[in-house]
């Protein structure tokens, strides 16, 4: 626990990125290998049931954690680590409490939230058999908290790994030994899932703790301490909290509204209740997916900014917090541009070799480009949530929830739009925040950006490897016959065009590429010399 060993925001940040994206990569094998096995209609009935777990978890557990991170950094800025042992502690208690409230009332109400919200009673076994995580979960959040207010990440990374392996194995071993009693059983086996990864999870940071604990001991005992009250604690977390919360909070909204209202719209619309239930799964279950995918970084990057920003804002260094601003937007802004052009040129052919559902192309053309929306929201939310407003993204998450209901409602009742009505109303709901929040971290930390390397370069690649897709993808398709390597080639090379155009344009740089933990120096070293990279 000594302040030597503390990450910096961007290796910290790393960390948490591989972390997600061995998580990530498991969880999209396990939604592929799901998706074959109880097709798109138990892929529709289990992800009924997963808005409602979300919701609940928000409540319990989401804004805890970055309180948590901001105020344990805020305390270790200002040399007081007492202090922010005690944070901690309380503040864990606060989610023993919640998530055990939670996680039986949500037992108790399956059955009318199945039959009442969701329009089908199969939906049942989902929501009962995902109830219990909410506990286990909630108490994990706190201990991942506490060490991202350390600003050591390797905890979380560790944990995040764990739990979505033993996820990924629950959920498919019961999904096929319950898929000969019904779909709706398997459904109810992955929902599982959810538990069994969440006490995994939990064990691996308990572990952690527990091999540390005489160095913690000897944190939780530096500094006089501020001997604050503890209903001043409660409030300090309640206020920081309750913001994060509802912000956080709005995106499983969104997702709940989805799951009741684009079945019955889709319904309206002329489609029966397995057609629509299947289409709903077209969209939540593989769409949605893929578009979630490329935010691997940007979550991983919002745990690590809240605690660096904040630290930079208690220590009153505003050229740091806009530093920090800058390289976390550029990042998001060199990953979610190629993303999103991959997804819209090639949403059937990965939809196709991914899930076997060519279909679940078609909302995935209109949903991609909400990639770039989405990671630019949640990236401006955690800075702005580390300059201490965070009301400002809660409340624009919301208009943008508010306008991805409207558009939901008034145009996947339309025949001739459908599902493709729900994919763009979840699109143009992102759209509308990130701009939000855009123009709010203009206002209130200004913009200190290189707009060449940052956003024309990143569109002219994106742009040229765009261009370069289709034809290779043609080519290999006309050659091999097999959508799988011509996807697969289609990817790779865009890959290769998009990094070498940033390269050459000079968007990226030799301080960039030596971030890369490990091999960072040697690479630069090795473009540098070969001229790709400059200096």
């Amino acid at each position: 626990m000594d302040e030597d060993n503390k990450q910096g925001f961007l290796q910290g940040a790393l960390i948490l990125t591989l972390a997600a994206f061995i998580s990530k990569s498991m969880g999209l094998v396990y939604r592929i290998l799901l998706t074959r096995l109880i097709n798109k209609e138990g892929i529709g009935l289990y992800q009924m049931a997963y808005p409602i777990y979300t919701i609940i978890l928000v409540i319990s557990r989401s804004g805890i954690p970055v309180a948590i991170s901001k105020l344990v950094s805020e305390k270790i800025a200002e040399n007081n680590r007492k202090s922010a042992y005690r944070i901690f502690r309380i503040a864990l208690s606060i989610s023993v409490v919640l998530g055990l409230i939670f996680s039986v009332g949500l037992i108790l109400t399956a059955k009318p939230i199945a039959e009442n919200i969701l329009r089908d009673s199969r939906a049942f076994y989902s929501v009962l058999a995902i109830a219990p995580a909410i506990f286990f979960v909630s108490i994990m959040a706190s201990y991942r908290g506490f060490f991202q207010g350390l600003q050591t990440m390797n905890p979380t990374a560790i944990s995040q790994v764990v739990e979505q392996l033993v996820r990924m194995s629950t959920m498919l071993l019961l999904a096929y030994f319950l898929l000969s009693k019904g779909v709706e059983f398997a459904a109810a086996g992955a929902a599982f899932g959810a538990v069994t990864g969440a006490i995994a999870g939990l064990g691996v940071l308990l572990y952690i703790y527990g091999k540390h604990k005489q160095a913690i001991n000897k944190f939780a005992l530096s500094g006089e301490g501020d001997k604050t009250p503890v209903y001043k604690i409660l409030h300090r977390i309640a206020t920081l909290a309750i913001p994060v919360t509802f912000g956080a909070l709005v995106l499983p909204l969104m997702q709940f509204v989805d799951a009741t209202l684009i079945p019955w719209r889709l319904q309206e619309a002329g489609f029966t209740v397995h057609e629509a239930t299947g289409l709903y799964g077209d969209f939540a279950g593989m769409a949605m997916v893929l578009v979630n995918f490329p935010t691997i970084i940007t979550v991983s990057l919002a745990a690590s900014l809240v605690p660096a920003i904040s630290e930079a804002f208690a220590l009153g260094k505003n050229a740091l917090i806009k530093a920090r601003t800058q390289s976390a937007l550029r990042l998001t802004v060199f990953i979610c541009l190629p993303a999103a052009m991959g997804l819209f040129l090639l949403a059937t052919p990965l939809s196709t070799m991914l899930f076997d559902v060519p279909e679940a192309g078609i909302p995935l053309r209109y949903v991609s480009w909400g990639v770039i929306f989405v990671c630019l929201q949640q990236t401006s939310s955690s800075i702005l949530q580390g300059i201490n407003k965070p009301k400002i993204p809660a409340i624009n998450l919301f208009l943008g929830a508010a306008l991805n209901a409207y558009l939901n409602f008034n145009l996947t009742a339309i025949p001739t739009i459908g599902i493709r009505g729900a994919a763009f109303a979840t699109a143009s709901g992102f759209c509308l925040a990130a701009i939000l929040n855009l123009l709010a971290i203009g206002k209130l930390i200004g913009y200190d950006y290189n707009y060449s390397n940052m956003i024309l370069k990143p569109i002219l690649a994106t742009l040229i490897m765009g261009l370069s897709i289709s034809p290779v993808y043609g080519q290999i398709i006309k050659l091999t016959d097999k959508n799988i390597l011509a996807t697969l080639g289609a990817v790779i090379f865009g890959a290769v065009v998009y990094s070498t155009v940033l390269l050459i344009s000079g968007a990226v740089q030799e301080r960039d590429i030596k971030l890369v933990p490990k091999i960072g120096d040697k690479l630069a070293k090795f473009l540098t010399r070969i001229g790709l990279v400059r200096g």
